[in-house]
């Protein structure tokens, strides 16, 4: 696929939330955290985040085979406190500077979708909670789709809700699923390495570490 050009005009602009507009990473570790105790294993800092930005269908699997063990991701959150917790109870921020970025965006046009992997109502919850909810028009969530991130889908469904085509659009990603979402649906995908939880994203059109970065994107 011939990988997509920064608009000229940005039409849309998609944002992941976990990692990229709120820093929630690392509270979902510590949770993580609670069940690999119970199996008895301590994985590396570089595979507790591939956990990251993905639905646990295929990497927590991997993880635990890692290990010499066969856990599904079932059993996995069953020795876990549900996540509902990070976006209903913990104390989580926006990322510096994301509200700013956000409506630059919005004064020049640009209407704002998030596109997460978290179910729609807690992204709901988790973005009034960090002052972000009057500055997004749309949220794609987990529940809202069939195929997680990677897959091209939670983005396809975003650009076909506002009626604009990838060539029109930009989306901000924390993760190496998320960055290949965005990149799948055609989408011009800026990589933010800026997370609690970093990632390098090699295959991001663009990266930034900090919103502030991006003062003149629109």
């Amino acid at each position: 696929m011939e990988k997509p050009h920064r608009p000229a005009r940005i039409e849309a602009a998609l944002f992941d939330f976990d990692g990229t507009l709120a820093d929630t990473e690392r509270f979902g570790i510590e949770l993580d955290e609670e069940a690999y105790a119970f199996y008895g294993i301590t994985p590396t800092p570089a595979e507790k985040a591939s956990l990251a930005g993905t639905d646990g269908s295929e990497s927590i699997p991997a993880l635990f085979r890692a290990h010499g063990m066969e856990v599904s991701t079932e059993e996995f959150f069953s020795h876990r406190r549900p996540s509902d917790v990070i976006y209903q109870e913990l104390p989580i921020k926006a990322s510096p500077g994301a509200a700013e970025v956000m409506r630059q965006l919005h004064a020049d046009g640009a209407r704002i979708a998030v596109v997460s992997t978290t179910k729609h109502a807690l992204v709901e919850t988790g973005l009034r909670r960090i002052g972000l909810a009057g500055l997004v028009d749309l949220v794609i969530g987990g529940d809202d789709v069939e195929h997680h991130k990677p897959d091209p889908e939670p983005y396809a469904r975003a650009l076909e809700a506002f009626c604009v085509t990838p060539a029109e659009a930009v989306a901000f990603e924390d993760s190496p699923a998320g960055v290949a979402s965005a990149q799948a649906a055609g989408v011009y995908t800026f990589g933010f390495t800026g997370s609690c939880v970093p990632h390098e994203l090699p295959a991001a059109d663009e990266r930034f570490s900090s919103f502030a970065e991006l003062s003149s994107i629109s």
